[in-house]
């Protein structure tokens, strides 16, 4: 009985069709080298391409179905064609290649009657406008293709041109009516009203506007929705976007490994494909070493981003400050923020850099001005953010006229509102200056205990230069020398598996795990120091107690949850005062922590030599951010 063999065309058609891409790709590809393909086909060749990861075929293939088009008489079809290539290549930032496609796209549509095509070109008008600043025309192009997809029932560009009205009055600071449209816009995505590309455009776009309001919330949201979108569409063109999204609401929270991890990754998957968004990446990248205190690694990325046609700023001139040039960080800032080309939504990301580097500089009159603004832009895209950033600002300038009272209230504010949005770093750092300005005002008892709570925080972070500069604070005050074993503590994947639950349920196990650890600790003598989100960080007297508390940990871990735990544990002198220890030891056991993997207890050496009671594996050296030299580690076996 014979069998009838779909060919390689009919089996890529199919394989689109299930958007099964890595098979459709291959397929198309070899019936591509056996004949000529219709210019559609070719179309889809270069649809597969896209979506399974050969971007270097991807522009080729559109070319080739551009020409296709245009010798069949085509002209709409070739005309949209000529408009995608023009967007890619200004993603590839070949400006002048981007305008010679538009100008060829709006030529052959000028030649045919009104169609989508038509609106999907003043989509890519629209985009063009916005990133000149010239929101006015922006938002008559999204006006355009919003109608042109009424009228040709094209739903996907209608909402498309819808968003591109409410991203240009966001901009302009028409608040209410662009986040009406954007919120439209995202309902129709939601709601699965719209072809792939065009939901997953919706998506991004959706959490650009959320950070540029300062929504981190909400962009996390997007994100994982977009995540999600992508991996049940078989998309992989669009994870290294997700993933600078990704980074930079880790880096909001806290989370300054992932978002370092993750940002690094989106900036070489997109390094050739991209540029545009991976310069994004790279300075994403550059925001989380500086907070991290890695400033040679944080001025490389920034450098990154530049290339790659990103503006390195405000991240540059906080790194001028870092390195204690105020007047070289207010000379390149005060620059950007004399631009009134920037839309109102962009600028909210400038503003709090400017109010920090101007008090630094003694420009407090600028710094009020910018204050003023920052409280307009917290007032009008009613963001908890942006009103922390805000109270924080005006507690820096009360702080710097010599006002305790004010600049307390005003620190107190923005830690509960940073704190309430789960801002971990800018918590700590509103608390730091709180404890400043309790000293001023004569309160050292309160001003030790806000300064303790500050350093803690900032050990269990990462944040080696900010912990080393509270520790300067503190040092005035007499604290004890004292030698101790450290343990810290933290949730593998805490963000991807809270995404999946209920945040009842997560709320839920979160308690269980906090009851469980606390129990442990208390039984092996050890003391919680800090407890932030899904970590802890305690200390022992005893080496040994440590390791079976450590050991107990792990064991209750695997047997009555559904996660994985890291644990690095490190004995050293430390620095105490009211039950807070600060200092080298503590930021030596933090970043043995972050190095172990799941299910890992992670100890150094040094610590376990004095052990041996315990067995040990997987002896090796591992560098750790902020330290010269490779620290001597070791596996420690828990398995029961």
């Amino acid at each position: 009985m014979s069998q009838v063999v779909e060919s390689p065309l009919e089996a890529g058609r199919d394989a689109v069709r299930r958007r099964d891409w890595d098979t459709a790709y291959p397929l198309l590809h070899e019936a591509d080298g056996s004949g000529d393909l219709a210019p559609e086909d070719l179309e889809l060749l270069a649809e597969a391409a896209l979506w399974g990861g050969q971007f270097e075929h991807y522009i080729d293939a559109t070319e080739r179905a551009y020409k296709a088009y245009l010798e069949a008489g085509n002209l709409a079809r070739a005309g949209y064609l000529a408009t995608l290539l023009a967007h890619d290549h200004r993603a590839q930032l070949q400006t002048s290649v981007a305008s010679g496609w538009l100008a060829r796209a709006k030529r052959h549509l000028d030649e045919t009657e009104e169609a989508p095509e038509h609106g999907y070109y003043a989509l890519q008008r629209s985009l063009v406008a916005l990133g000149e600043h010239d929101f006015d025309e922006a938002f008559r192009q999204g006006k355009t293709a919003e109608e042109i997809g009424k009228r040709f029932s094209d739903r996907s560009l209608e909402i498309r041109g819808l968003q591109r009205q409410g991203a240009a009055l966001l901009e302009k600071g028409e608040v209410a009516e662009g986040k009406l449209l954007l919120d439209e816009a995202s309902a129709a995505a939601l709601g699965g009203e719209l072809d792939p590309y065009s939901t997953l455009v919706v998506y991004c776009n959706t959490i650009g506007a959320c950070r540029e309001m300062a929504d981190f919330d909400s962009a996390g949201q997007w994100t994982d929705r977009a995540s999600q979108f992508c991996d049940s569409n078989s998309m992989s063109a669009f994870p290294g976007m997700c993933r600078v999204n990704q980074a930079e609401v880790m880096r909001y929270k806290g989370r300054f490994g992932d978002a370092e991890e993750l940002a690094g990754q989106a900036g070489e998957e997109l390094r050739t494909w991209c540029p545009r968004i991976a310069g994004a990446a790279f300075y994403e990248l550059g925001e989380t070493r500086l907070r991290l205190g890695d400033l040679a690694q944080a001025e490389q990325a920034f450098r990154e981003a530049d290339e790659h046609g990103h503006n390195p700023e405000p991240g540059h001139s906080l790194l001028r400050l870092a390195r204690g040039d105020a007047q070289g960080a207010w000379s390149s800032i005060r620059r950007l923020l004399t631009d009134d080309t920037i839309g109102m939504a962009a600028r909210t990301g400038f503003l709090p850099a400017g109010i920090d580097i101007a008090v630094a500089a003694g420009e407090l009159e600028a710094a009020e001005r910018y204050a003023a603004e920052l409280d307009q832009a917290g007032a009008t895209f009613e963001t908890s953010a942006l009103k922390a950033a805000a109270s924080y600002a005006h507690g820096k300038i009360r702080y710097a006229e010599g006002d305790a009272d004010g600049a307390e209230a005003a620190f107190r504010n923005a830690r509960t509102l940073w704190e309430s949005t789960g801002a971990s770093y800018d918590a700590a750092r509103a608390r730091e200056n709180r404890g400043l300005a309790l000293r001023l005002g004569g309160d050292e008892d309160a001003a030790v205990w806000e300064l303790e709570a500050a350093a803690a925080r900032f050990e269990r972070l990462g944040a080696l230069r900010d912990a080393d500069r509270v520790a300067e604070h503190l040092m005035r005050d007499v604290s004890k020398a004292v030698m101790k074993t450290f343990v810290f503590t933290d949730i593998v994947g805490s963000t991807e598996l809270a995404s999946t639950l209920e945040d009842r349920h997560w709320l839920n196990v979160l308690r269980r795990h906090d009851e469980t650890l606390r129990a442990i600790f208390a039984d092996h003598g050890g003391q919680v120091v800090d407890h932030t989100g899904d970590g802890f960080f305690a200390a022992f007297e005893d080496g040994g107690e440590a390791i079976q508390a450590a050991i107990a940990v792990q064991r209750a871990i695997s047997q009555e949850f559904e996660f994985d735990l890291r644990i690095g544990v490190h004995t050293d002198g430390a620095l105490e005062r009211d039950d807070n220890y600060h200092g080298k030891g503590v930021h030596t056991a933090a970043r043995i922590g972050a190095a172990a993997g799941g299910e890992e207890i992670l100890a150094s050496r040094d610590t376990m030599s004095k052990l041996v009671q315990f067995k040990t594996t997987n002896h090796r050296e591992i560098a750790l951010k902020g330290f010269k030299h490779d620290v001597p580690v070791c596996s420690v076996e828990w398995s029961a």
